[in-house]
């Protein structure tokens, strides 16, 4: 095997542990602190219990951040593309949705965003994939 490929695959595997940590951390999060903030809405101790599964989501950031940059050119370049289409299409599927409210569609719900982002960016990278074969 390659160097950069054994690199690869160590920083394939040591994202999978970090991010999968933090995934489960999150999971386990939201449950537990939707429980918690019974009865402390609108406090400040509600607003910091609300903010508690952040904290795993951002160990999810720093997983990814930590693996993006132990890619090389070409996967980091199609990562790149990848979250670029996603921004750009969330962008124009939330405006057109604030646009199509106005004549009667139902609100959105700003937590569907992140999801949204998240399933663009894996359709962008099965693009972006496609592209450089």
């Amino acid at each position: 095997m390659l160097d950069s490929e054994s690199s690869m695959d160590a920083n394939n595997k040591r994202y999978l542990k970090e991010f999968g940590g933090a995934m489960a951390a999150y999971s386990v999060m939201v449950p537990i602190s939707m429980w918690m903030l019974r009865g402390h809405e609108h406090t400040a101790l509600g607003y910091g219990i609300a903010f508690l599964p952040m904290i795993p989501s951002a160990l999810a950031l720093w997983a990814f951040m930590r693996m993006f940059r132990g890619l090389d050119e070409l996967q980091r370049r199609i990562q790149l593309e990848a979250v670029a289409f996603s921004f750009l299409a969330t962008c124009l599927i939330t405006l057109t949705w604030a646009f199509q409210q106005n004549p009667g569609l139902p609100r959105f719900d700003v937590s569907w965003v992140a999801p949204l982002l998240i399933l663009l960016w894996g359709l962008g990278v099965g693009i972006a994939k496609r592209r450089y074969e």
